[in-house]
Formats: C-alpha cells, structure tokens, sequence
C-alpha cells in the first residue's frame, strides 16, 4: 500500500466523519504499519476476534483451529462494519482481482470472493468503493451504507 492509496483510506475515513457527526462510528484505518489495527481472524462458522498483534506461532496455532486472518482497509468492530477501497477496477462494471490472491501483509492466502465469504459468515456488513466511482457517488453511496447500518443516524 503506498502513499496515494493511504491518502484515499483517509479520504474515506474523513468522509465518514463528515457525515456521523454523532460520532457512532469507531473505524480503524489498515495502515499498512503492520501494527494490525484492522486485522480480523475468523472461522468457518462465523466466529472472529480482532488480532492487532499476531506473532507468526500464534496465527499458525489459529490456523489449525480453523481460523483465517484478514486485514480490511477500514473496519468498524462494534458496528460489525467493513468499507474496502477497490483501486483495481474499472469503476462499478470493473472486475477486482478475480480470484486473485492477497498472500501478502499479513494475510492469508484468499481470493477477494472467498475474503467476501469469511465476513459474511462473522455477520459483518461490507461497502466496496470502487477508485473509478465519481467522487459524488463514492460519498452518496458511503452515506446510503452507514444510514442504512446505523440506528442512530439520520
């Protein structure tokens, strides 16, 4: 992850804010520190626990249990919320990576299909925001998926 595409997690992360001004949103930014701030381990059947610090025995050890490690670009854990910026596309019609592998940072060895999968089974809701999406539409669309996931926004 390079510098341009932190800037555009904290794009998202400061349009969050704009529009929860009642501050109901705690989202965490993967800053690619390897500090794990936004890593999640989950099962097959749905069980997950955040993970900031792994040592490799530790995620070989969660493995065997079944579990797989995942590092979303923001992630909301008391909301059960995940947004993943898609800078591998074509806009909406766009294909990301299919069935490309992220073995890489810290995760496991997933295609984005399966990633989709994992957080759905922890009941985590996901908003994909595609790089080539009009800005306008990239913030209506953030501002549509946390009304719809908040009890508390308006």
């Amino acid at each position: 992850m390079g510098i341009q595409d932190l800037e555009k997690l904290f794009h998202i992360y400061q349009q969050v804010k704009e529009i929860d001004d009642k501050k109901h949103f705690k989202f965490a930014i993967d800053s690619d520190t390897k500090e794990g701030k936004t890593r999640i381990i989950i099962n097959e059947f749905g069980k997950w626990q955040k993970a900031p610090i792994l040592t490799q025995k530790q995620a070989e050890e969660f493995r065997r249990k079944g579990f797989r490690q995942f590092v979303p670009d923001l992630i909301d854990f008391k909301n059960k919320i995940i947004i993943e910026f898609q800078e591998e596309s074509e806009g909406r019609h766009g294909i990301l990576r299919r069935r490309g592998k992220i073995n890489k940072k810290g995760h496991d060895e997933f295609s984005d299909e399966d990633k989709d999968v994992f957080y759905e089974l922890a009941k985590f809701n996901q908003l994909k925001i595609w790089e080539n999406t009009h800005p306008k539409i990239q913030k209506e669309e953030l501002r549509i998926f946390l009304k719809t996931f908040s009890k508390n926004m308006i």
